[in-house]
């Protein structure tokens, strides 16, 4: 439902940039083609980047070296894509061959496993392409599910840790389809896939979401500037 009234008004595409992400967003004509042009907006991750760097995170790099530590972290990014694809063919019902993937990649979509059969999570939409208008801001959010009845979007992360700018992330998301949907966000929540634990998740939710977009409006102030 979420996805349909998101859709059926706007049509939001990732900007084609070398570096960042942008979207560009487009109000739908009558025939569901591109109408007005909104403009280009950036993504909440990409905002975020305006956010203070942890001590621990400067220290890994220095210890890496700068081009070896960016090199590990675009090999990172393209596992994570790659679990995230794995993640929606889940959902549709496909079934994974081990073979097809890394011993890491197979420990984390079991994790995923893990935790939908613990939490039975109602799916209202995956890979929501989203935007404010009024925060301007873009981005994608990963999941939009009820967890227990309550309305949830829900970010998969395959990081070793989770980060205190994640939950601005969501909070972001959330603020974006309240704005443009009749549909109340009651929390965000953090699915890391993987972790050190026995369940291999760790599912952590932020009931507080509001709040946590005060802060995300802060660190937008200090990206703009």
């Amino acid at each position: 439902m979420t996805k349909l009234l998101l859709n059926s008004l706007y049509i939001i595409e990732l900007a084609k940039t070398l570096e960042v992400h942008w979207y560009s967003v487009w109000r739908k004509n009558k025939k569901g083609g591109k109408g007005k042009f909104l403009g280009h907006f950036p993504s909440a991750t990409t905002i975020l980047r305006a956010y203070p760097t942890s001590e621990h995170l400067v220290k890994w790099i220095a210890d890496q070296g700068f081009h070896e530590s960016r090199q590990m972290r675009d090999a990172a990014g393209r596992a994570g894509t790659k679990i995230h694809v794995a993640i929606e063919a889940l959902l549709a019902g496909e079934i994974l061959q081990e073979a097809d993937y890394t011993i890491e990649e197979w420990v984390k979509l079991k994790s995923f496993v893990n935790w939908h059969e613990e939490y039975h999570p109602e799916i209202m939409a995956t890979e929501l392409a989203v935007f404010s208008k009024k925060g301007k801001y873009a981005g994608k959010v990963d999941c939009v599910a009820k967890i227990a009845g309550e309305i949830t979007i829900i970010d998969w992360k395959s990081s070793r840790s989770i980060h205190e700018s994640f939950p601005l992330q969501f909070s972001a998301y959330a603020n974006a389809i309240e704005e443009n949907t009749d549909i109340e966000i009651v929390q965000t929540a953090c699915l890391q896939l993987g972790a050190q634990n026995k369940n291999s998740y760790r599912f952590v939710v932020y009931p507080d979401w509001r709040d946590h977009y005060k802060v995300f409006e802060n660190v937008r102030s200090v990206w703009e500037y």
